[in-house]
């Protein structure tokens, strides 16, 4: 009789575990069923980022007229390339032409452009160099296939320079 009783009191003493366990198994996985988990309401950090007030949409910046320092219009932001960092190191606007007809590419330092918000709110691009100096810029050239990530570039070392 006693390995019956033994046998009652592990057996009674499990069930005991199990249920006192059961709330502490539910608040790790989320608490009851149809609620989120807290994983997914405070994730990981790092993952999720927040914009920041001196930040600015790449799709605001393409398309964008490029000005020389006297206000002509040199050309428009056609890319972005990014580097492998995911900075924004150089922007390749598109010179000449007509129409879209006989446009070339240059590709210039991020750095060397000056953006600012003009009075209406609409954003200016402005870059220290005239149309001749763009225009004796090497041509950029996309290696590969544009519309993928991978690529290598001949993108020119330094800005254009005025003269």
């Amino acid at each position: 009789m006693n390995r019956m009783r033994m046998k009652s009191i592990i057996v009674a003493t499990a069930v005991s575990v199990a249920v006192c366990a059961s709330p502490l198994a539910f608040a790790q996985q989320g608490g009851m069923p149809g609620q989120p988990s807290p994983l997914a309401i405070n994730p990981t950090s790092g993952q999720w980022y927040t914009q920041h007030g001196n930040e600015m949409r790449a799709s605001k910046l393409i398309g964008t007229t490029v000005v020389n320092d006297a206000n002509a219009s040199v050309g428009k932001i056609s890319e972005l390339v990014l580097s492998k960092d995911g900075k924004v190191a150089a922007v390749v606007i598109g010179i000449g032409g007509f129409l879209g007809m006989g446009e070339r590419e240059v590709a210039v330092n991020f750095a060397s452009l000056r953006i600012a918000q003009d009075n209406n709110n609409k954003t200016t691009v402005s870059l220290n160099a005239t149309k001749d100096s763009l225009k004796a810029a090497p041509e950029w050239q996309w290696i590969g296939d544009r519309s993928g990530t991978t690529g290598n570039s001949s993108a020119p070392t330094q800005p254009p320079v005025s003269k």
